[in-house]
């Protein structure tokens, strides 16, 4: 399964349970806080529609910075400069800094990135 499909198949499903118009709403860009107005209980629904739709299981940990750097902590519950790297590196983005705490990084964390994410876990 390609980026572009996992992409394609989480905006469908995004649509009813974020209570969105239409997947037309949903770009790979879009953040799933910022953007969409996910909320944490639509989590547990996003979290169960991976499940089932994709085949694999995503803990929300691993949105977050809790096992980004073998061994690093976040500072002060901010993310450090290698840290915010390899979230870059492996969400194949550039939206993460140091500096950003658990709630900032939460607030950005984006389709495309989530889609990222699953395909980690696919090829798994």
């Amino acid at each position: 399964m390609t980026i572009q499909e996992i992409e394609k198949k989480l905006s469908e499903q995004l649509v009813p349970i974020l209570g969105l118009d239409s997947a037309a709403d949903v770009s790979p860009e879009s953040a799933l806080v910022r953007d969409l107005g996910a909320e944490s209980i639509d989590y547990v629904e996003i979290l169960y529609m991976i499940e089932t739709e994709f085949g694999v299981k995503i803990r929300i940990e691993e949105m977050m910075m809790a096992s980004v750097v073998d061994g690093e902590t976040p500072d002060d519950g901010k993310l450090t400069p290698a840290m915010a790297e390899k979230m870059n590196r492996d969400y194949d983005s550039c939206q993460f800094a140091a500096g950003q705490t658990t709630k900032e990084v939460f607030s950005v964390f984006s389709v495309h990135n989530l889609a990222t994410l699953i395909k980690h876990k696919l090829e798994a």
